[in-house]
């Protein structure tokens, strides 16, 4: 019985860190890229923040053929890739044949596509709002705790091992019993000062200090939460993050009332992090994770012959200038143009 976690960014390595140290738990792997996995052992894994440690002859494998046959067919094994490289992880999953695999993967749909693979049965849905920067291929910094939400995407899922070994190692871990509603109010947190602030090039602050644009965030939530309601899913809190009570208050509360709270709880929720989208285009990224965050609520709104336009807005001009289809430099710094083509009422 082992562990194996795929992917190795900020996650996949906050997680390895953790269960790297518990006692009394199936031994754990990391299958990441061959430059990665060549870097972890060259270096010791280093986390700064909370949690601060330095971990070596930890096991890492840039292949499954390079895994121990310990851990060949593992009990587990955490999925930590980007949304967009789910397909694309496809095929080590299945040569690595777990018993049960675990998404910690932001956004809306990886369960639907690991499931269309392996069966729900062997699908567990989790969300992760511990707040983790990887600052270099082996060094992370945990800038804000959290917890993680797990919840059964099967009617047979076993939540057993994951939960446990998540527990030893420190994770605040919650059950829900619909991983839709968890991942949709995952969804719901991801969403705010992300898109927004990657196409501008502004930090979150600023966004959230202008009117119009927090009214663009707020229009965007509120879109998501109409699907939700059409898909009868109600939001849920999450491990240290009331994004049930975050929803009410987009949803009913006076703008007076509600933009300093926001002002306040989305600039911090970030522990002092660049928004992920932001990053990704700083990087040259031409995928973005853009994708399973507006673009899946605006497909799931025309799926149920609700508009989105906010959403689709979004998703439009964030992923055209991923791909190069657009010029960055049409939308940074420019908030009129933004609200103009996402068609925001803005109240």
């Amino acid at each position: 019985m082992a562990i194996v976690i795929v992917g190795g960014g900020a996650i996949g390595l906050l997680v390895l860190s953790r269960l790297a140290q518990a006692a009394n738990i199936p031994p754990v792997a990391l299958l990441t890229r061959p430059n990665g996995a060549a870097a972890l052992r060259a270096n010791p894994l280093a986390v700064s923040g909370i949690g601060a440690c330095e971990l070596a002859n930890l096991t890492v494998a840039g292949a499954v053929a390079e895994l121990p046959p310990a851990f060949q067919q593992p009990a587990l094994a955490v999925l930590c890739v980007k949304g967009y490289d789910t397909e694309g992880a496809l095929p080590t999953l299945r040569a690595l044949n777990p018993a049960t695999i675990l998404t910690l993967q932001n956004g809306i749909g990886n369960e639907e596509i690991l499931a269309a693979a392996f069966g729900a049965d062997r699908v567990i849905a989790g969300a992760i709002t511990t707040s983790v920067d990887a600052t270099g291929p082996t060094t992370i910094t945990v800038t804000k705790e959290g917890g993680i939400g797990l919840a059964p995407v099967g009617v047979a899922s076993d939540l057993t091992l994951a939960e446990t070994a998540l527990s030893v190692a420190g994770f605040t871990v919650q059950r829900y019993p619909d991983y839709r509603a968890m991942k949709w109010s995952k969804a719901l947190l991801n969403m705010l000062g992300n898109a927004t602030a990657a196409i501008l090039g502004w930090p979150v602050e600023r966004v959230y200090a202008d009117r119009r644009l927090i009214a663009l965030e707020r229009a965007a939530v509120r879109e998501a939460l109409a699907v939700m309601q059409a898909m009868g899913v109600k939001p849920v809190n999450l491990p240290r993050y009331p994004a049930a009570l975050l929803a009410f208050g987009i949803r009913w509360l006076p703008a007076v009332v509600l933009d300093p709270i926001l002002r306040q709880r989305v600039a911090g929720g970030r522990g002092g992090k660049d928004p992920s989208l932001l990053r990704d285009l700083r990087a040259g990224r031409s995928r973005s994770e853009g994708e399973f965050l507006y673009g899946a609520v605006a497909a799931a709104a025309a799926a149920h012959g609700l508009a989105a336009p906010v959403n689709a807005g979004l998703w439009r001009i964030l992923g055209g200038i991923a791909r190069g289809e657009l010029a960055w430099d049409d939308y940074r710094d420019q908030p009129e143009r933004l609200v103009a083509e996402c068609r925001a009422t803005v109240v």
